[in-house]
């Protein structure tokens, strides 16, 4: 059997190489790395290939939450236990007080409002969209186009769906006075606009890199969702598949004996991911969870395994992958 990384940038970058090259060189010759026509041209791509009138880029993912959080004034936030520290402490750094709550056996928020902040984990599309809420944690759901009246704070690490060759972030809104105080928040120039603003910028040359990528978008998304249609198929009878819509940046199942299946698969040469391990109201971070014991969040941090899914995965990989967790089922 031949090994399969859990993901191999290589085989989306082989198309776009020399584009990139190109979009590269266009920086370096025009001798513009910051605050450039890239970043402005990647804004408006962005923000219309998301449905919205604007975007603001940003250094992280973690910038972005931390940008919107305070440009709304963000006094709290709810935000569900089994998603990673970093959507936690980006509010927490907008000055946000964060309180955790638990996710739903599907394992979504429980929490409603305006105070509720959503994780669209592993690109799952809401279930439901609440109209009263005011932020998107979108890292995962590059193609997800947000609600009319919500800001989504999305990032550009490089594993993400829509990659740059570094870190970026974005937040989208349709809202003009907002997207004007984002950018006076990211601290842009060398003026002070706001007391609470930061420098966060995205480099010329991975706005650059990035329109390049959007391009190719459409197509990753739609080998994405091939790849997880086969995986669905494959393993449907197993119980192991998430339930609802996904853009499947991760494509992940719930198991048990996970960490002996993980095991099983790299002696086989997959690579596999947990995301993620700890619940947040088990690690000492910025937030508060009263005291709370949350089954739910827990149980889905005990049991969920992230699977191989990127563009260029071969459908026979994708078949070695799911022959072998049925073996080690089976067994």
């Amino acid at each position: 059997m031949n090994p399969i990384p859990f993901i191999d940038l290589s085989r989306s970058h082989a198309e776009i190489r020399s584009e990139i090259s190109v979009s590269i060189e266009r920086c370096i010759d025009r001798s513009s790395f910051l605050r450039g026509p890239e970043t402005q041209a990647f804004e408006e791509e962005w923000a219309a290939f998301s449905g919205t009138v604007h975007a603001v880029c940003c250094n992280s993912g973690t910038d972005a939450l931390t940008l919107a959080a305070r440009a709304m004034n963000l006094q709290t936030a709810r935000v569900q236990s089994n998603t990673l520290p970093l959507t936690a402490i980006g509010l927490h750094l907008g000055g946000t007080k964060v309180q955790l709550v638990d996710c739903g056996p599907t394992g979504e928020t429980t929490a409603e409002g305006p105070d509720s902040v959503p994780v669209l984990m592993y690109g799952r599309i809401p279930s439901k969209i609440d109209p009263n809420v005011r932020l998107y944690d979108a890292a995962h759901a590059h193609g997800w186009q947000p609600p009319e009246n919500a800001c989504a704070a999305f990032s550009f690490y490089p594993t993400k769906t829509l990659g740059a060759l570094g870190d970026a972030g974005a937040i989208t809104t349709n809202d003009a006075d907002m997207a004007a105080h984002l950018r006076d928040l990211c601290g842009r120039d060398d003026r002070l606009r706001d007391v609470r603003q930061i420098t966060s910028r995205i480099d010329e040359i991975q706005a650059a890199v990035l329109r390049v990528k959007l391009r190719k978008l459409p197509q990753w998304l739609a080998e994405r969702a091939a790849i997880g249609a086969q995986y669905d198929a494959r393993l449907a009878s197993t119980g192991m598949t998430l339930p609802g819509h996904s853009l499947h940046h991760l494509y992940a199942i719930r198991v048990p004996r996970r960490m002996e299946l993980m095991a099983f698969l790299e002696e086989n040469g997959v690579q596999t991911k947990i995301h993620w391990a700890d619940a947040l109201h088990t690690m000492d971070g910025p937030w508060s969870a009263l005291g709370a014991s949350f089954r739910e969040a827990e149980g889905w941090c005990e049991s969920t395994l992230s699977l191989p899914c990127f563009p260029g995965l071969r459908e026979d990989e994708v078949d070695q992958v799911c022959d072998l967790i049925l073996q080690f089922f089976e067994a």
